[in-house]
């Protein structure tokens, strides 16, 4: 594996020199123009979200385990206990008030929420955000498994029809990407995280997928997703006509994106970035 200069990933928190800095901007740039060609709306998000609202969207139910939760000390009930914690590394429960705030595994799920009761436009609604988010994994892997990373999604909102052109266009904008790039990537069938993969939605997906990766050497970039009408229902969030809102998204793990790229250029972050540029030229005179 090309060893990364410029990276460093202690316990799952990357921290990025100046390098690979300009590489994440130029590649977040590629997905923002392309993006914004289609329409989509820029949307910044909190980075925490209440508990109580993840909850309404099965988060706790189906992925405890990935799970982050930000609390406040304590200060009145721990006293002194605070500072000698801190010296050690780590708050006790004790010292913690209830945590009510999450740090959100994916950015769409924000989107979702900033739509509850709403109802979208006659043509549909495109989003594109721009997410930090959190996993408690099992292990960490320098970039390829992070517990804090960036996430670029452009979120669809409409009818059956309009949420699957978006993800048709993705899949065509992510294969013309790579290949611009020279990058192979490879196109999997994969479980999809929304759903409960013990319930009817699993069985449901193995005769239809609902969640396509484009994977590098084993690990997926980037994702394209289809909810149907799980998230309409659950925030209320209506089409047109006053039925449930369906949903699809295409995710880019952006550090993850900065692996495949460092690999495959042989670890030159400026050769990268060149690339990257050149390709998202060519991709901007295409649209």
């Amino acid at each position: 594996m090309t060893v990364m200069p410029a990276v460093r990933t202690p316990g799952g928190l990357p921290a990025l020199e100046d390098a690979p800095t300009h590489l994440a901007e130029a590649l977040d740039g590629v997905f923002t123009r392309w993006a914004g060609a289609l329409g989509a709306t820029a949307l910044t998000l909190p980075p925490l979200l209440p508990v109580a609202e993840l909850a309404a969207l099965d988060v706790y139910r189906n992925f405890p385990q990935l799970a982050l939760v930000s609390s406040a000390l304590d200060v009145d009930g721990s006293g002194d206990g605070i500072e000698r914690e801190a010296d050690a590394g780590r708050f006790g429960p004790a010292s913690l008030a209830a945590a009510e705030l999450a740090l959100p595994s994916s950015a769409c799920y924000g989107v979702y929420l900033h739509h509850r009761n709403r109802q979208v436009a006659p043509d549909g609604e495109l989003v594109s955000v721009l997410g930090q988010c959190f996993r408690n994994e099992d292990h960490y892997d320098g970039l390829r498994r992070l517990k804090a990373f960036r996430m670029r999604e452009v979120v669809a909102l409409g009818t059956p029809e309009q949420v699957a052109f978006h993800l048709d266009r993705s899949a065509r904008f992510l294969e013309a990407l790579a290949a611009a790039l020279g990058l192979p990537l490879e196109r999997r069938a994969a479980s999809d995280p929304f759903y409960d993969q013990a319930g009817s939605r699993a069985a449901f997906q193995r005769v239809v997928p609902v969640k396509h990766e484009y994977v590098y050497q084993g690990m997926a970039v980037a994702s394209v997703n289809s909810h149907f009408v799980f998230f309409g229902e659950r925030c209320a969030i209506t089409a047109a006509d006053g039925a449930a809102a369906s949903t699809s998204c295409v995710g880019f793990g952006l550090e993850r994106w900065l692996h495949a790229l460092a690999d495959h250029f042989g670890g030159d972050w400026a050769r990268a970035r060149r690339a990257v540029e050149e390709a998202g030229a060519a991709l901007d005179r295409a649209v």
